[in-house]
């Protein structure tokens, strides 16, 4: 897990945040956790560079959490483990001992076995879900007051751009050059079909892809009205969506969700708009339950009633967007299951396109493990990737397992050949 300190009155600080961690999760820490939280612009206080020599480290510890804004622990079981860490703990935990005033939240980086009772009552965000990771990022990043998205991501000032919940994009984007080109070519040369489906199983990259594509590829001079949507996100509802939508582009909402809904659908009669919403399967009964954001790919329900949307207003929408001849603007959804409304006997209707977002192509798995700095010939790479058929997430685990200090050959496929990462 990792606590965050709520912030202090500016001025009296030294450091932005201390990180307190085991010594042996000082790899994720100064490899991943460190390089990000500065790459945002936060100055980082950590034991390796800025403990002063010669003093005892409970005094070093005590230093650092005094002259940082807040301190960030790496729970793990190693940190459990550890007299020292747990010692810190009760340090800064007697302080507010019961989180009134939300001095600390907790991240869970691992499972563990045993959480002291004093811990245990507090709600954490969640890093062992590799598909929720930019999910977590995005969370730590907004306790520390930081921007949600990555800076090499950060989208231009465009008025008329509604971005409601900027990505998290990862810094490390690549490939997915003929998925764009799909995308891009519905946008522009198929004006019959008003919607597409982008749909994928969790951890594929579909939010990754297309907040990419829209950044990068979409024509800013054309698509004046573009509205970014992620249903991911806490209130982020479909009522939300469209009396948010409707307010950005200065439509005063009626009263009533169905008038509101007749609203959007004539101001997407109108060219230049353009919608892209994530994570639109949470708008589906199969995952429209309060324990949604908890379940995986294996609890879904593929059944008809599970694809109907929750909100029968959200239904009528889609399959009016998906049967009206041609509109204006421009939907694009991305989706764990495709809705029923955009269905009719199991085939998809004539104002809608669905694509599914596989595996990574051999070359794309190639040029990412290179951009990382792996070494390795192509043939090498490929069947390392092959064992994992081309799974994104997989592959990024097995990159940062490659990169990994302890292992032999650290930086070269062969650290990764013959690990099996499946669990």
């Amino acid at each position: 897990m990792v606590t965050v300190f709520k912030q202090m009155p500016e001025g009296q600080f030294e450091f932005d945040v201390f990180i307190s961690y085991s010594s042996k999760d000082e790899d994720w820490v100064e490899e991943t956790l460190l390089k990000r939280l500065e790459s945002h612009g936060l100055k980082v206080c950590i034991d390796f560079r800025d403990f002063k020599p010669g003093l005892p480290s409970l005094e070093n510890m005590q230093w650092a959490a005094r002259v940082s804004r807040q301190t960030v622990f790496v729970w793990t079981q190693n940190f459990f483990d550890s007299e020292w860490t747990n010692l810190e703990t009760l340090l800064l935990q007697t302080k507010d001992p019961t989180n009134r005033t939300q001095r600390f939240i907790p991240v869970r980086k691992e499972k563990y076995n045993n959480i002291p009772d004093k811990l245990s009552i507090f709600t954490f965000v969640d890093f062992t879900k590799p598909s929720r990771e930019a999910l977590a990022w995005r969370q730590l990043l907004k306790a520390l007051g930081k921007s949600l998205e990555s800076e090499t991501a950060k989208p231009k000032a465009q008025a008329g751009w509604f971005l409601a919940h900027p990505y998290a994009m990862p810094d490390d984007f690549t490939g997915r050059v003929q998925e764009r080109q799909l995308l891009s070519d519905w946008l522009e040369n198929e004006p019959q079909k008003n919607l597409f489906v982008l749909r994928a199983l969790g951890g594929f990259g579909k939010s990754a892809l297309t907040w990419h594509w829209l950044l990068k590829d979409v024509d800013r001079n054309r698509w004046t009205r573009v509205v970014w949507w992620s249903f991911y996100e806490e209130n982020a509802g479909f009522e939300n969506f469209v009396s948010a939508t409707l307010k950005k582009f200065t439509v005063e909402p009626k009263q009533g969700l169905r008038p509101q809904v007749d609203q959007l659908l004539k101001l997407l009669e109108e060219s230049g708009i353009l919608f892209v919403l994530g994570g639109f399967e949470r708008v589906l009964r199969a995952y429209g339950g309060l324990g949604s954001c908890y379940q995986g790919d294996e609890a879904r329900d593929e059944e008809a009633k599970g694809r109907d949307c929750v909100n029968p207003l959200a239904q009528g929408f889609l399959r009016y967007l998906a049967t009206v001849p041609r509109l204006g603007g421009k939907v694009l959804m991305s989706t764990r299951l495709r809705p029923t409304a955009v269905e009719d006997r199991g085939d998809v209707l004539s104002g809608c396109r669905e694509e599914e977002l596989t595996d990574l192509s051999p070359e794309d798995a190639v040029a990412y493990f290179r951009q990382k700095g792996i070494k390795g010939t192509r043939v090498e790479i490929e069947q390392v990737c092959a064992q994992y058929k081309f799974h994104p997430l997989s592959l990024r685990l097995l990159a940062g397992l490659a990169l990994k200090k302890r292992l032999r050959h650290r930086g070269d496929i062969k650290a990764v050949q013959g690990l099996d990462i499946s669990g």
